[in-house]
């Protein structure tokens, strides 16, 4: 049992205890049935949706598809753990998302995901900005044109975009 589950499982069982104390003491009042139930029901599902809150509130990474991360987003810092594939992505959204504010995802780190990720620890190594963009995989590793549809295909890979650095394209 991770850390976690045993924490969501201990306060579970205090705000259950404390929603039968409440059951107890609200059953020789003056009040109406419904509110008898409510009020001890509303304790416990709050207290039970608390624990998992707490990881978005403290800024912990947060599982995502790919297709829930950011079009376009400055990469910032990553750690990527490739037994598990996945990948932990500390993402600052592009000015045009509307302001959102930097963000933590954990998602699946495919092999194109490592290369573009590699390039993106090359340029924050240098002291430039790493700005990731959202394009379709071609199927052999290459980037295609950008999903103008939204039809979220499962080919659909960050790749670096060079505009953003201020540098001159690749050739």
């Amino acid at each position: 049992m991770s850390p976690f589950s045993s924490f969501a499982l201990s306060f579970g069982s205090l705000l259950t205890l404390m929603a039968l104390i409440a059951a107890w003491l609200f059953r020789t009042a003056a009040a109406p049935f419904w509110a008898k139930v409510a009020i001890p029901s509303l304790a416990v599902a709050l207290g039970c949706h608390a624990p998992f809150a707490v990881s978005n509130m403290m800024g912990f990474p947060v599982p995502v598809g790919f297709d829930g991360l950011p079009d376009r987003a400055e990469l910032v810092a990553f750690v990527p753990f490739d037994e598990e594939r996945r990948v932990d992505l500390w993402l600052r959204p592009s000015a045009g998302a509307g302001g959102e504010a930097p963000r933590a995802y954990e998602t699946t780190l495919t092999a194109q995901m490592k290369q573009t990720l590699r390039e993106a620890a090359e340029q924050i190594g240098h002291g430039r900005p790493a700005m990731l963009t959202k394009r379709l995989s071609d199927g052999n590793g290459k980037s295609g044109s950008q999903d103008t549809l939204g039809l979220g295909d499962d080919q659909q890979t960050y790749v670096l975009d060079l505009n953003a650095t201020g540098l001159p394209p690749k050739e």
